[in-house]
């Protein structure tokens, strides 16, 4: 059976020129680190957008507890 997937405590798109958007996703990275702490899992990728040019970038922060707890349980 698979392990489920934690649930995000946030998760954050940003779509803008691609330098725009990789400088904006590390601010953003930096801004939530700050407020959630080193205790949670902080995840970033990036995909073309639909506008030639640009940049789709995602951050996703989960719970290091969660995902030490199904480690646990295999």
């Amino acid at each position: 059976m698979p392990t489920p997937t934690p649930a995000p405590i946030a998760h954050i798109r940003v779509i803008a020129a691609t330098g725009h958007a990789q400088t904006l996703i590390a601010d953003i990275t930096a801004r939530a680190k700050a407020l959630l702490g080193d205790d949670a899992t902080y995840r970033v990728h990036s995909r073309p957008a639909r506008r030639a040019g640009h940049t789709r970038a995602y951050l996703t922060v989960t719970s290091v507890k969660y995902e030490l707890s199904t480690v646990d349980e295999e």
